[in-house]
């Protein structure tokens, strides 16, 4: 009678759990999606830049939304918004440029047609003498090392983009190669190098960053305002990282009686580097940095727990909802999928937990992150000033362009990165995979959805998203992205080509996951841990 009774309550249980799934299901549909992102990726809203005015529009949009919901503020003062403290910067086209001086000190050579890798926090004006580092390139495996016997602490160091392998296997039209080059100059800086000048290699399709369009992105370019999270007191200073032209470089080069083309052929011939510095001649920079104080919000709301102990653990959901304001032409990059599709999928996700009449046992967050494209500066605010404590926070599930499917477009390459965009009805899903039990209710929350998920791991093949900031913390993350297209950050990603069927699943296969995780009344096991990312 007890095991009768034991199994007949399981039973009630499940089909109260199942109803109440299928309650928030039936309200999250294409139609809502279309009609929340017509608004959100309008050109009204310019590009949902963090710190211009649309990016405002934006988060108040979001917030009536939520007091629309019901969903309860972020702050006990009735506030949706975290504020977060940011720095505007401009650098002055008038006054950034590289020189290079004789013996004597005298400019010789000035160019303005320089772009900061770095964001310079304030001023920038330094002199030094140059070293050539060839690639900048340290091989283990091979042996072949461009920084062996050559002295560069308080050096300004030019080296090529790309090395040796990759030259002589004709990969020649990489954009930029952030892995790769991110290994060169933590080597250097570990080297206590001064400044970085950087150089497209000759035998590369692209002249310089204004040829390649890296320029548009480029975080201090002249003109251009950059927005980066408050510095505190104790930041350390930062070493400058240039782009400079294959003609600089070449003026660099001369009084060693050479040129930037002639030096990259002689590794090549010999697979060796020719690493040496430049006699007679210093390189200055001078960049002035104009800089004010702001404060930019993310929208946070969130549906409290059923129960009364597990209410004090959460789900977390994020989305960043800046995008990448107006192109230097005046045109507006509206973000359709990067990442209005996320955002506006987290509106009605919100809104399938608002139409429960149970809700989930544990607290359902939902965080509309800013600053993402400036360097994941909402979700690294939140991870540090979380509403619910990092250890109380069971799971983040990140979503960052999932409305778009593969076009006869859809060919080129992205920054000389091969395109990942899916199919319909598909997904790419990035984890470390901390818990087989997360991954069994992914792999449910799919087949009821009807979305083929696609396993990648933990390492995205080009640039990060918010999930990151999670994992930093130790809390198991899924990002959820349809993949890389031909119009990332381009004009082309309008609502136009957003695929809603798609949208739709992914929302309800997210809506999905998340109950399950919050009405599961055990804690989801990790038994595959990863040591937190730094």
């Amino acid at each position: 009678m007890k095991k009768l009774c034991v199994l007949l309550t399981a039973s009630v249980v499940l089909s109260v759990t199942v109803m109440a799934q299928k309650e928030g299901l039936k309200s999250i549909n294409k139609s809502d999606l279309k009609a929340y992102m017509t608004f959100f990726a309008s050109d009204e809203l310019e590009g949902r830049e963090t710190g211009t005015n649309g990016n405002n529009v934006a988060a108040v949009y979001l917030k009536t939304n939520l007091m629309r919901l019901g969903l309860t503020p972020y702050s006990e003062t009735g506030d949706y918004f975290q504020m977060i403290p940011m720095v505007s910067k401009l650098i002055d086209p008038a006054e950034n440029y590289v020189s290079i001086n004789n013996a004597g000190g005298e400019p010789v050579f000035s160019s303005d047609s320089v772009v900061f890798f770095s964001e310079p926090s304030k001023t920038v004006d330094l002199t030094g003498n140059v070293v050539f580092a060839g690639y900048g390139y340290e091989d283990k495996e091979s042996g072949y090392n461009d920084l062996e016997g050559i002295e560069l602490n308080d050096k300004i160091v030019l080296f090529m983009t790309g090395s040796t392998k990759l030259t002589k296997e004709g990969v020649n039209d990489v954009m930029f190669n952030p892995e790769i080059e991110g290994q060169k100059l933590n080597s250097i800086f570990s080297k206590g190098a001064k400044a970085v000048m950087i150089v497209y290699n000759p035998k590369s399709i692209f002249s310089d960053v204004f040829d390649s369009g890296l320029a548009d992105m480029a975080p201090g370019r002249a003109g251009k305002k950059m927005v980066s999270a408050k510095p505190s007191d104790e930041a350390p200073e930062e070493v400058p990282i240039v782009a400079v032209t294959q003609h600089t470089a070449d003026i660099l080069l001369k009084t060693a009686g050479y040129n930037l083309k002639e030096m990259e052929d002689r590794i090549l011939a010999d697979n060796k580097p020719v690493s040496l510095e430049i006699e007679g001649i210093t390189a200055s920079f001078r960049s002035s940095v104009r800089t004010s104080d702001f404060f930019s919000p993310n929208v946070i709301g969130f549906i409290e727990g059923s129960d009364p102990v597990l209410k004090n653990e959460c789900v977390i959901y994020t989305a960043h909802f800046d995008h990448a304001g107006v192109n230097d032409r005046g045109e507006v990059l509206n973000g359709a999928d990067d990442d209005a599709s996320g955002s506006m999928a987290m509106l009605e996700i919100a809104e399938a937990f608002m139409k429960l009449k149970k809700k989930p046992l544990r607290t359902i967050v939902f965080a509309w992150v800013n600053g993402e494209e400036k360097g994941l500066l909402g979700s690294r605010y939140y991870a540090a000033n979380p509403y619910f404590p990092m250890d109380k926070t069971l799971v983040d599930i990140n979503l960052d362009m999932i409305g778009r499917s593969k076009t006869a477009a859809d060919t080129i390459k992205f920054m000389g990165y091969d395109l990942t965009v899916t199919q319909p009805g598909e997904v790419l899903s990035y984890s470390a995979h901390e818990s087989s039990e997360l991954l069994e209710m992914l792999t449910v929350s799919a087949d009821l959805s009807g979305v083929r998920v696609i396993d990648k791991g933990q390492n995205l093949e080009f640039g990060s998203s918010d999930h990151a900031s999670f994992m930093a913390k130790g809390v198991p993350a899924f990002l959820f992205i349809s993949g890389i297209h031909s119009d990332l950050h381009n004009t082309g990603d309008d609502v136009e080509k957003i695929d809603f069927d798609k949208m739709e699943a992914v929302s309800k296969m997210v809506f999905l996951l998340g109950y399950k995780v919050a009405n599961q009344r055990e804690r989801i096991k990790l038994d595959n841990q990863q040591p937190a990312m730094h």
